[in-house]
């Protein structure tokens, strides 16, 4: 048992240089694609930017069907937004 704690242990240090990398490498990536963005053509920036949240707000307002449906749209963005801000 005490072997399988040092193996663990192992493992979890012999990744941690793995995940900084992939970390960084994320950052790379989110950084060149905020660059990207503007060069994308409209279809593919809207899908990049706004559909996610949009799809989500919209499938929640047909469900619930509230009487101001572009208020509550328009709440629900604002209260989801930071769900969705690190995808752009």
């Amino acid at each position: 048992m005490a072997d399988d704690h040092n193996d663990m242990e192992q493992v979890t240090e012999g990744q941690a240089p793995r995940i900084s990398e992939n970390e960084k490498a994320s950052m790379d990536k989110l950084a060149k694609q905020k660059v990207d963005l503007q060069a994308l053509p409209t279809r593919a920036y809207l899908d990049q930017t706004v559909v996610p949240i949009l799809l989500q707000s919209l499938s929640v307002l047909a469900k619930e069907r509230p009487q101001n449906p572009i208020e509550f749209l328009a709440a629900h963005l604002l209260k989801n937004k930071s769900q969705f801000e690190d995808r752009n």
